[in-house]
């Protein structure tokens, strides 16, 4: 027998050994540490894994029921239809629906009983809602439904917020998150009969049933079964993904074991039933029971049935080729291969697999997730955008509350898309106008309904907060509010004579709108009659760099402080020239615009929401000045047709505006209630061939009239805080029986106290379009803008009125 030589192997002394196992702890633990962290993150779906994402969820605003509110008849009504409710004769039953009565109407209210609300949840509740003179004068409750989910009777009743959008990745995985009580009993045996008999009394893996499914492979000569526990197919969707290799299969094990450590059971069960892949939708990736069953049966899953569970539980090795539309017969084999597994674990009683099974298979195709409100929605997207990572809007699943007013939200699309039609057809209709609207609270400044654009779709160019134009004379009302802030008031004059600026190339002259020209005219006819003129002179004696000063406190950054500022050659946004008009309605406080109310994590918690913060533009005495003001623009002013022509029979404070060429047109204007912008243009600027009285402020008129429908028209609050004189509005004097006069209004202590001499009361010099002086106007009674031709050429002949001396312009 052969001699071998020895090896020669060290022996470890003990300190080698003790360090060995204690970097092996450390190991362990610090990897031990990290799973249960990652599991923590992936159940409260702040992480995600190759199968466990979940899109964000957008939703509407909701109306609370409560004693005191104003919601006119109307109103109530366009949110209920909104909402699809249905009009029902006698006593309504079903949530969804309501009827009529004398003084009121009583409601099934749907309740809210899937999200994390802090305004409210529950389930559906009978309500009676009695009204009278635009006001809720009483709210009763009446119970709630048998057995659904109770009311929250923590909180008012309300109709719910609605659903209009999700927040997809790439991938487009539509899934929502349900928690387990929320899957009927028989669907979850069905499912566990099927995918993992044992799963309650096993460790997460299941060497029996491993041994079956690979006897049954064999058997049948193929991979028939595979032979993981449910623990396991979650451990693969939450960190392996779906694809099938031996090592994957190993790497099950562990995973398995360890959630079993953290997680109970029935947690695993409902992460699982949220985590399966169920096919594929129309575009869409269907992940999940709660999606499944709307897809595959147009049904919430509370209401899914035994044979409706098989048949989601026949699917689950092979949802894209068992798939009940393409191949019914095969699922329906399948389907009853479940039943005969639930009768085998005693789920079904003695022979009622076989009379099930003897139904024919029954699909409903139901909708995939339809944005209902591009426009709003990509704006709620770019609002995330600055407070998220994109990753967890699309991810995370997060439950989205708005501020959109779903009615007025639909009322917006419609009227704006019907107004430009109608502006086409007044034009020829060679091409096509856009325009946007968007309407805020202006206390809080949040959105409450937004327009891109007609026919908007998903994606496309949203020219309410997106497109940059200029705003011409819409821009004005910031002026006078700094030349206000400077000392000014609304009867100091200025010139309204033409003046250059600058020389050679650089040289330029401003012009009024109809090239009619005055000595003077006080600061509230100049911004009333929007003289272009006098609007400089103003910039001329404030400076343009305290103007673009201003203008910045009104979040108009960057302005360019040229002469020029004054007319609008700056570009803006819709949202930020509506979102500057806020501050008069809100006492000179300037807040952020933002289309969030709230929005939370699946657990509740607070993820993002609208900025508190408010900052001081002007003093709130010049805030409500500028109210008065502006509404004198629609009473005497360039806006006058809002009531006049276009029917808008409520107090409303504006200022029109339209650029160069008139390439934009603008309106923007508030109520007591709502503060509202509308712009009217060509993507490609060219000349739309008319004013912003004919083209933004119709659009202005028909939009917000509608949604204010109804509604009691109030003053303006602001009334109340200044004293209001008859002016004459050339000479800034009092007015007598000799002059024309305008109510203008005045900060307390800053009206004029006396007339002017008689020698001044007819100051009305009139220039010529080339700029040359014909001497004074007239003394007259009535006026016309016809031209004199027996005059010299360029003459206006101007016969005056009680209210108005010149033609005036954008």
């Amino acid at each position: 027998m052969a001699n071998f030589p020895r090896l020669a192997i060290p022996r470890p002394n003990r300190r080698t050994v003790i360090l060995v196992l204690g970097i092996a702890t450390v190991v362990l633990v610090a990897a031990s540490i990290q799973f249960t962290r990652t599991v923590s993150a992936l159940r409260a779906q702040r992480a995600t894994g190759p199968n466990w994402s979940f899109p964000s969820r957008v939703f509407s605003d909701a109306v609370p029921l409560t004693v005191g509110r104003t919601v006119p008849d109307e109103y109530l009504l366009s949110e209920l239809q909104a909402r699809g409710y249905a009009e029902v004769p006698g006593s309504p039953e079903a949530p969804g629906t309501y009827a009529r009565g004398e003084g009121g109407y009583s409601i099934v209210l749907r309740g809210f009983p899937d999200e994390v609300d802090p305004e409210g949840g529950g389930g559906p509740e009978r309500v009676v809602v009695r009204l009278q003179d635009g006001r809720i004068i009483g709210v009763e409750r009446a119970g709630a439904i048998a057995g659904a989910p109770p009311p929250d009777v923590g909180h008012p009743p309300r109709l719910e917020p609605v659903l209009v959008s999700m927040l997809f990745d790439e991938e487009r995985m539509w899934r929502t998150y349900v928690s387990l009580e929320r899957v009927p009993l028989p669907v979850r045996e069905a499912i566990v009969a099927s995918e993992d008999r044992r799963f309650f009394s096993h460790i997460g893996i299941d060497l029996l049933g491993a041994v079956r499914a690979l006897s049954v492979n064999v058997r049948k000569g193929g991979i028939r079964q595979g032979g993981s526990t449910i623990t396991q197919q979650l451990a693969r969707g939450l960190f392996l993904g779906r694809e099938r290799t031996v090592l994957r299969k190993l790497g099950e094990v562990p995973l398995a074991l360890g959630l079993e450590v953290m997680l109970p059971k029935d947690q695993i069960f409902e992460m699982y039933l949220n985590s399966v892949y169920w096919g594929q939708a129309e575009g869409f990736s269907v992940g999940g029971i709660a999606e499944a069953a709307r897809w595959y049966f147009d049904a919430p899953v509370e209401s899914l049935t035994v044979l409706q569970g098989a048949t989601l539980a026949a699917m689950i090795p092979a949802p894209n080729l068992f798939n009940p539309f393409k191949d019914p017969e095969r699922v329906r084999e399948r389907r009853n291969a479940v039943l005969a597994a639930m009768e085998k674990t005693k789920h079904l009683e003695p022979g009622e697999a076989a009379r099930l099974g003897a139904a024919p298979l029954v699909v409903h195709r139901g909708q995939t997730p339809v944005e209902r409100f591009p426009s709003y929605s990509s704006y709620v997207n770019d609002a995330l955008d600055r407070l998220l990572r994109r990753h967890a809007t699309t991810h995370f699943g997060l439950s989205i509350f708005t501020t959109m007013d779903i009615a007025w939200q639909e009322a917006a699309e419609h009227e704006i898309d019907a107004g430009l039609a109608q502006l086409d057809r007044a034009s020829g209709g060679r091409r096509q106008l856009q325009g946007a609207l968007v309407v805020l609270e202006p206390a809080r400044a949040s959105v409450l309904a937004m327009v891109g654009g007609r026919a908007a779709e998903s994606g496309t160019y949203n020219r309410a907060f997106q497109a940059q134009r200029q705003t011409g004379s819409a821009i004005k009302p910031i002026v006078y509010a700094a030349a206000f802030a400077n000392g000014f008031t609304p009867a100091s004059t200025v010139a309204d004579t033409q003046v250059t600026f600058g020389r050679g190339k650089s040289a330029w002259t401003p012009r009024n709108f109809d090239g009619t020209y005055h000595r003077q005219v006080t600061l509230a006819k100049a911004l009333e009659s929007s003289l272009n003129v006098a609007t400089t002179a103003v910039v001329e004696q404030v400076g343009p760099h305290r103007i673009a000063e201003v203008a910045g406190q009104f979040g108009l950054k960057d302005l360019k402080p040229v002469m020029s500022i004054g007319l609008g050659s700056n570009e803006t946004s819709l949202l930020q020239i509506t979102s500057a008009f806020t501050v008069f309605a809100s006492q000179g406080m300037l807040r952020k615009p933002s289309p969030l109310r709230l929005a939370v994590d699946r657990t509740g918690r607070k993820v993002a929401g609208p900025s508190e913060a408010a900052s001081s533009a002007i003093p709130p005495g010049i805030a409500s000045l500028m109210t008065g003001l502006l509404q004198n623009v629609t009473r005497y002013g360039v806006a006058r047709a809002l009531h006049g022509t276009y029917g808008f029979d409520r107090p409303v404070a504006g200022k029109t505006g339209t650029s160069n060429d008139f390439h934009d047109a603008w309106f923007v204007g508030f109520t007591p209630e709502i503060a509202a912008g509308v712009w009217v243009g060509y993507d490609r600027p060219r000349s739309i061939g008319q004013q912003a009285s004919h083209t933004a402020l119709p659009l202005w008129a028909r939009a917000v009239g509608r949604m204010l429908r109804g509604f009691p028209a109030r003053p303006f609050l602001s009334d109340t805080e200044l004293e209001w004189a008859d002016i004459n509005p050339w000479t800034g004097c009092l007015a007598d029986s000799m002059s024309i006069a305008e109510h203008t209004p005045f900060l307390i202590g800053t009206a004029p106290i006396s007339t002017c001499p008689p020698d001044s009361l007819y100051p009305y010099e009139y220039y010529g379009a080339d700029s040359t002086y014909y001497g004074e106007a007239p003394d007259s009674t009535t006026w016309t803008d016809e031209r004199d031709t027996t005059a010299v050429p360029d003459t206006i002949v101007i016969k005056l009125t009680d209210q108005d001396a010149i033609r005036t312009g954008e």
